[in-house]
């Protein structure tokens, strides 16, 4: 039988708790409420309530990215197809995770997380490993233009970022997926090689 682990616990009801009431609303007594786990047993795993946080931020970071990348790996004809499906993913997965999302733009803003960029770092370059290994046959053969990953991240992630946060914050009343196939047809444009 599965038993879930002291480290699983917190992150489990920390989640839940960052997800409802945002970061800086939760303390790390109601954390230990919700998981059964003591305050002395999250200090020891996990140092403080920013280790507890950075290790929530990059579990819905890597589950984002995921998404995204898997979605930008199928099996497709060229190129533009590819990176049309990872923006349609993040368009969907930023409606489907409201909260979530919430919590991850909450984290990127905050003065806490630029004291643990290490972590986030090496998530990211795991990520764009898999983006360079995507792209390097498409570039090989001419079918992408050449450009640093952070500009390709940056067209193909940043727009559909902004829509979600738009979506959330409540200046625009249309979810996310409403404008998928306009965000698409534009960002692919960017990609087309003549």
């Amino acid at each position: 039988m599965f038993q879930t682990t002291t480290r699983q616990k917190v992150v489990d009801a920390a989640l839940t708790l960052f997800t409802e009431q945002g970061y800086d609303q939760t303390s790390l007594a109601q954390v230990g409420r919700l998981s059964g786990v003591s305050h002395g047993s999250i200090f020891h795993h996990f140092g403080s309530k920013d280790g507890v946080g950075i290790e929530v931020y990059l579990l819905e970071r890597r589950t984002y990215w995921e998404a995204a990348v898997t979605a930008l790996e199928g099996d497709h004809p060229d190129p533009v197809g590819a990176i049309g499906a990872a923006i349609r993913a993040t368009l969907r997965y930023q409606e489907a995770h409201p909260q979530r999302h919430t919590f991850m733009i909450e984290c990127a803003s905050s003065d806490w997380m630029s004291r643990h960029s290490e972590p986030v770092r090496a998530l990211n370059a795991e990520f764009e490993a898999r983006f360079v290994a995507w792209a390097t046959p498409w570039l090989v053969a001419g079918k992408l233009p050449l450009a640093p990953p952070e500009v390709f991240a940056a067209l193909v992630f940043g727009p559909s970022q902004w829509i979600a946060r738009s979506w959330l914050t409540g200046l625009t009343d249309d979810p996310p997926t409403r404008y998928e196939d306009a965000l698409v047809a534009l960002v692919s444009r960017c990609f087309m090689v003549p």
